[in-house]
């Protein structure tokens, strides 16, 4: 069975002369009957094994291939298609080493500045408004160079590439040790109170920013939380405004830990048991085929 021969057909003018071809109306979105899809007696888990594609478990689960596409439509996660069907591991270290390469400077936290009438009128080290995608930052005192790939103003990050990379060592604000953190590039000698002396300027914008920490971007905090809060509640602008959460109660999930976590939890997916395969099928058709 074909997945799109489930959706009903429409006319249309595909080249604006009158003459209409009736095509797959792939607008038509629907979702079955919820008391049915939560109805517990009707689905079971499975875990999806490393490399399985959508049609290999149809085949393994109904002895067809061609139920894979009940897995995208019962499961709110994978509602976007084959980009969000879990990763082979060897796929996955792939994307990691593709999407996440080069480095993540989180800059110093920015600082409100007023006037006597308390109006704002500078924003120190914020990012917003600040630096151009493709240009080159250079760190002023350490003379590390790298081209700036993309902005991440809520975590206050420069993520950089084509750096020549830094050697691990001794963070210079904390003192840890720490093999995600680069020792020297783009970070300079730490000041007091949380003030760096590194600067890093863009070439062509001339904007300046101070920096704070450097990490390889797949170990660059994914978000940060409070450690006090059970339930990890993203404390992002909290942690970059003075006077927001204590640096002291601070923590943060990686990007490599948030991706791998989210990776992992697409394999377990709700599948429909095979007994009521056909009903589910005939109910789905004709939902999408009701006008």
């Amino acid at each position: 069975m074909s997945f799109f021969k489930l959706f009903p057909k429409v006319p249309y003018d595909l080249r604006n002369d009158g003459v209409t071809s009736n095509i797959v109306n792939l607008y038509r979105s629907v979702r079955p009957l919820q008391n049915f899809v939560d109805n517990i007696s009707t689905y079971k888990f499975y875990e999806v094994k490393d490399g399985e594609r959508p049609d290999i478990v149809s085949q393994r689960l109904y002895g067809s291939p061609n139920f894979y596409w009940t897995f995208f439509i019962i499961n709110d996660f994978l509602h976007d298609g084959l980009a969000s069907w879990p990763l082979s591991q060897q796929a996955f270290q792939q994307y990691l080493e593709t999407e996440y390469n080069g480095y993540a400077i989180q800059t110093a936290k920015p600082i409100i500045d007023r006037n006597s009438d308390q109006l704002i009128i500078d924003h120190r080290n914020s990012l917003s408004g600040r630096f151009r995608i493709g240009e080159i930052i250079t760190g002023n005192s350490s003379g590390m160079k790298g081209t700036l790939n993309k902005k991440i103003n809520d975590l206050n990050q420069l993520i950089v590439q084509n750096v020549t990379p830094g050697v691990a060592g001794v963070h210079p604000h904390t003192g840890a040790s720490d093999s995600t953190i680069l020792g020297g590039a783009f970070i300079g000698t730490a000041g007091s109170g949380n003030v760096p002396t590194e600067q890093i300027t863009g070439f062509t914008s001339g904007d300046f920013v101070g920096t704070w920490q450097v990490w390889k971007y797949l170990d660059a905090p994914h978000y940060w939380y409070d450690e006090t809060d059970t339930e990890k509640r993203v404390t992002d602008n909290a942690r970059m405004i003075t006077g927001g959460t204590p640096d002291s109660n601070l923590k943060y999930i990686s990007n490599r830990a948030y991706l791998e976590e989210t990776n992992d939890s697409r394999s377990k997916i709700r599948v429909i048991d095979s007994s009521y395969m056909d009903q589910f099928v005939n109910t789905f058709e004709k939902i999408l085929n009701t006008d």
